[in-house]
């Protein structure tokens, strides 16, 4: 998996998380852009179907709480992608 072509997804859903809004930067705040918990689970679940990953519900549940960017989610996928 190319890590560009995960970044473009996280992007693409965020986006549409934030109704088209696509000026963000990888290391922006999620909670500044506005998303919640439950966007941010949401998030995950969606793109691990999209990009044909699964993870661990611990994996998962690292994650939202320690996801605090764009990049922050490009980088757990790309870890479960190792899988």
């Amino acid at each position: 998996m190319k890590r560009a072509a995960v970044r473009a997804a996280v992007h693409s859903f965020i986006s549409r998380l934030l109704e088209g809004r696509d000026d963000f930067d990888d290391n922006a705040s999620l909670a500044q852009l506005g998303l919640d918990t439950t966007d941010i689970e949401d998030l995950i679940f969606h793109l691990e179907d999209e990009l044909g990953l699964t993870a661990f519900t611990a994996e998962e549940d690292r994650m939202l709480k320690s996801a605090r960017t764009a990049n922050d989610l490009s980088r757990f996928l790309m870890e479960i992608g190792r899988h």
